[in-house]
């Protein structure tokens, strides 16, 4: 025995409404239950405690640390230089690479 179109469309409505009654005794259990929830009191978090908002701040640097990280980097950056052009580079630019290399390795000494 097969339905028509309309014939299921029907069912599946009755199924539908008696579904949405079942959610709607459902939430008033829970409301009576739990009358915060129909304040909308159920959508909020508890409160963090205030050590652990503290500890998640990122500390900052000092003068003498970030001047440490920049010669590192300025160092970092220059070798990569060097070694990207390698043997291949000539000119001004392989001189300025020298040169700033140079003049790192002296203010580390």
């Amino acid at each position: 025995m097969s339905l028509s179109g309309e014939q299921l469309k029907a069912l599946a409505r009755q199924g539908a409404v008696q579904r949405y009654q079942e959610l709607q005794e459902e939430l008033a259990a829970l409301t009576a239950t739990f009358p915060e929830l129909a304040r909308g009191g159920g959508k909020r978090r508890a409160a963090a405690p205030k050590a652990t908002a503290a500890s998640r701040r990122r500390r900052s640097m000092n003068a003498a640390q970030r001047k440490e990280v920049s010669e590192r980097m300025t160092k970092y950056w220059a070798a990569r230089r060097a070694a990207k052009t390698g043997a291949a580079g000539k000119g001004r630019r392989r001189k300025a690479v020298k040169k700033a290399v140079k003049k790192v390795a002296e203010k580390s000494e």
